[in-house]
């Protein structure tokens, strides 16, 4: 069956997360002939998505230059952050400063960083053929969740009895 690499990504992500759960030995199979069967892809997937060690180098800087930058916790030296943010109030013209020249530096790197998850998006909405383990419906758990099963109705692993 021809699916969107997409899909398969997310539907490695919906097994990876399914693999702890204690489950009926037929769904337990299911997840771990599924797994094997996309690993392959999922390796390759992650791997093209992968930043490159410049653009590493630039994002930690960014990280280091908001954190030195983010207004402290009173009566501490910690940053503060909301919403896993750096909170930048008292240094926020010096941090937007800096932190525009800290892009001005890396600009072909971001750029070329911008380029790679662009075709990555590409990539995603590319067809490969999948042929997975499908598993009937009644033998799904009963807590199961819809967007589990959105998932792997997507990549056609539900069988459904006949009406």
């Amino acid at each position: 069956m021809k699916t969107k690499k997409g899909d398969l990504l997310n539907l490695w992500y919906i097994l990876e997360g399914l693999k702890h759960q204690k489950q009926n030995v037929k769904f337990s199979y299911f997840v771990a002939k599924n797994k094997l069967a996309i690993k392959g892809e999922f390796d390759a997937l992650n791997e093209a998505q992968d930043a490159s060690e410049a653009f590493k180098l630039y994002d930690t800087k960014r990280a280091e230059l908001a954190a030195g930058m983010a207004d402290k916790i009173p009566g501490t030296d910690q940053p503060m952050t909301a919403n896993g943010q750096y909170v930048i109030k008292e240094k926020k013209d010096d941090f937007e400063k800096s932190l525009d020249e800290l892009k001005e530096q890396y600009k072909t790197v971001i750029e070329d960083r911008q380029k790679q998850l662009d075709a990555f998006k590409e990539l995603l909405d590319e067809e490969t053929e999948f042929k997975g383990h499908a598993i009937k419906l009644e033998n799904l758990p009963g807590d199961i969740e819809p967007t589990i099963i959105e998932g792997l109705l997507a990549v056609d692993l539900i069988l459904e009895e006949e009406q």
